[in-house]
């Protein structure tokens, strides 16, 4: 979220100007838009209803569990407009990232009528599946695990992979 900068803090040296808004639409928040920050990903933005474009910004952090995130993002806005290079996102992990690939392919076979034999055959290669008994195999179970688990995905789950770990 932007919102004009409050008379406390100086407005030199903003960098609002840098700002390059794509796919722009509004309503009574303010104003939606992308802000494209390299490689065919954008950063999404609001700048609240009646701030000036052509004014100094700054970020809203809201004092919340999402706080950490927005920081972040915040922290990638400004190493774009300062043309410095983004920091890497740690929080999908290389095991998350491969194990939403295969849950990826295995709701998609299902969602196309594949057993989960078939789908174990894609994921895991043919040999593998057919050196053990199929009803007490493991990679069974794996594929209805991700089967199940795509289907959480699906109904909104994937918010919880995007967000930083929180402690409950």
């Amino acid at each position: 979220m932007l919102d004009a900068v409050p008379s406390a803090l100086p407005a030199d040296g903003n960098l609002f100007d840098l700002i390059a808004a794509t796919h722009a639409r509004a309503d009574a928040a303010g104003v939606y838009f992308r802000c494209d920050i390299g490689g065919g990903r954008s950063l999404h933005l609001l700048r609240l209803a009646g701030v000036d474009a052509n004014a100094p910004l700054a970020v809203v952090i809201p004092l919340d569990a999402d706080g950490l995130d927005r920081i972040e993002a915040a922290t990638r806005l400004l190493c774009v407009l300062m043309q410095r290079s983004l920091p890497p996102d740690r929080r999908v992990t290389e095991r998350q990232r491969r194990r939403a690939r295969q849950m990826l392919q295995a709701i998609d076979g299902r969602m196309s009528g594949a057993s989960y034999r078939e789908i174990a055959r894609a994921i895991y290669g043919a040999d593998r599946v057919g050196d053990e008994p199929w009803k007490t195999s493991a990679l069974r179970d794996a594929v209805m695990g991700f089967v199940r688990d795509a289907r959480t995905m699906i109904g909104g789950g994937y918010r919880r992979l995007l967000r930083r770990r929180r402690r409950k």
